[in-house]
């Protein structure tokens, strides 16, 4: 297994984690732009991005789908940004879910917290707002991912899964 993150500090945290849970089994961890690594074509069975597609170019996917083997899994969970009216909609739908989970997960991370207080303080991965709409998601995706499934979600965010017939 692998993973792949543009931000030092986040690979750090997340091997010292695996360590922490993993043992001999743990992932191999790179400090790269996952844009400007060459994958191995045909080698994996699962690629996963976390909302984290928006902080490269869109085309990335393109290298992904290419390292995927033959029966192989994508799947990005993905943001956009609020463009139409049923960007808008969701958004309204999701007020009262968000309300409701708010205090759930300031509890959990007030629980966390205490509990790594001997921790260094808490990592902050890297932020940047989504700008491609989903329309234009969409559209990229169906010819760089033919076949591919997206579905809007809550959160402003999408679930994209593509399999690799190939």
């Amino acid at each position: 297994m692998d993973a792949i993150d543009p931000s030092e500090e986040v690979i750090a945290e997340a091997r010292t984690l695996s360590d922490l849970t993993t043992g001999d089994r743990s992932p191999r961890f790179h400090h790269a732009d996952i844009a400007e690594v060459e994958l191995p074509k045909n080698h994996y069975d699962f690629i996963s991005c976390l909302a984290s597609i928006h902080h490269m170019p869109f085309d990335t996917v393109a290298a992904m789908r290419d390292a995927l083997a033959p029966g192989g899994v994508l799947v990005i969970l993905g943001c956009y940004p609020e463009k139409t009216w049923l960007d808008w909609a969701w958004s309204l739908a999701a007020v009262p879910v968000n309300a409701a989970a708010r205090p759930a997960v300031a509890v959990k991370e007030k629980l966390r917290s205490v509990a790594s207080a001997t921790r260094q303080e808490k990592v902050k991965a890297p932020v940047r707002r989504p700008t491609i709409p989903l329309a234009e998601i969409r559209r990229e995706a169906a010819v760089l991912l033919p076949g591919c499934n997206i579905r809007r979600l809550l959160f402003w965010r999408y679930l994209l899964v593509f399999r690799n017939h190939g």
